[in-house]
């Protein structure tokens, strides 16, 4: 079992801290081996909703449709269909690491606040057809 996947196993679907200083291209490879779709949104930068909606829209490379609202990323999240899938037959999930992410908290709370929950709603529709969907919320260097 890798390393990621066994922190995978111990925090289960939905939103974590995760103190780590592994780096990105380590995790992602990680990822890739055990089936799960790996994506890094970088909060480095984050100090509102607009910017939090425009990393996330890069990061997850959100289709031109994308809205900028929360219920256009609540609904895309729940869908991301233009992802590559996990491969057949796998136990392979949908993995979020929030790279930064303190800066967007200390920034805009409340915006922050609205984020968490957006993506816990998103692991549970993930969940309500048996994919797992991880988000680890690291806080930078």
């Amino acid at each position: 079992m890798t390393a990621l996947a066994h922190v995978l196993g111990e925090v289960g679907p939905g939103v974590h801290i995760w103190n780590s200083d592994r780096p990105a291209a380590e995790i992602r490879a990680e990822a890739e081996e055990i089936a799960w779709r790996c994506v890094f949104v970088d909060c480095s930068h984050v100090h509102d909703k607009p910017q939090f909606l425009e990393e996330c829209e890069r990061s997850y490379h959100f289709p031109a449709y994308f809205g900028h609202n929360w219920d256009a990323l609540a609904d895309c999240l729940a869908d991301l269909q233009w992802l590559p899938p996990p491969a057949p037959g796998s136990n392979g999930g949908i993995l979020t690491i929030v790279e930064n992410s303190t800066v967007f908290a200390f920034a805009d709370l409340d915006t922050y606040s609205i984020a968490l929950e957006v993506w816990e709603e998103a692991a549970e529709a993930w969940r309500r057809i048996g994919v797992p969907f991880t988000v680890l919320l690291r806080s930078g260097q």
